[in-house]
């Protein structure tokens, strides 16, 4: 993952489920814990949050620290999902709905990228960007995302921004 610096990296990983009990997503059992019993919309939730922040029209760095810890968060669920054998949990507890939330997300993060200076010249991912693509491979290893980005302009968008 990136070296993009988050405020409090441990912190955002440190989850307070609806139980009271306290959980580490970066582990097998935090993040079983956090799928079996969270709130399941934790991916709509993350999404309007980044919204907010991405309507300033210029970002401090706090701002950027924020969507790199939300980016985060959701890349390291999706990815302990697939690494720890939790495919079905995820599927069962994930709505489809909030998958569907996060796809639009993704496509607009993408052409967003497709518009920015710093792709069309380099065409490399750097900070923020490096960990939101990041958060695609992590999120796209599991059947549902998948499956809708493929019934989206995911991959119609992410073709324009190569081109770019």
């Amino acid at each position: 993952m990136s070296s993009f610096n988050t405020s409090n990296q441990a912190a955002v990983f440190d989850v307070v489920l609806p139980n009271g009990i306290r959980v580490d997503v970066r582990t097998r059992a935090g993040t079983a814990a956090f799928l079996k019993y969270s709130n399941v919309s934790y991916l709509s939730s993350k999404v309007r949050e980044m919204r907010k922040i991405q309507k300033k029209k210029k970002l401090n760095a706090y701002d950027k620290a924020m969507l790199a810890e939300l980016n985060c968060f959701i890349s390291i669920i999706a990815a302990n999902a697939y690494r720890y054998e939790c495919h079905d949990l995820f599927r069962e507890r994930v709505a489809e709905s909030e998958v569907q939330c996060w796809v639009e997300y993704a496509i607009e993060q993408v052409k967003r990228l497709t518009t920015s200076e710093s792709w069309i010249k380099t065409g490399d991912l750097k900070g923020l960007d490096e960990i939101i693509f990041q958060c695609w491979t992590n999120m796209f290893a599991h059947a549902v995302p998948a499956a809708f980005a493929f019934e989206s302009d995911f991959f119609s968008a992410l073709a324009d921004m190569i081109k770019a």
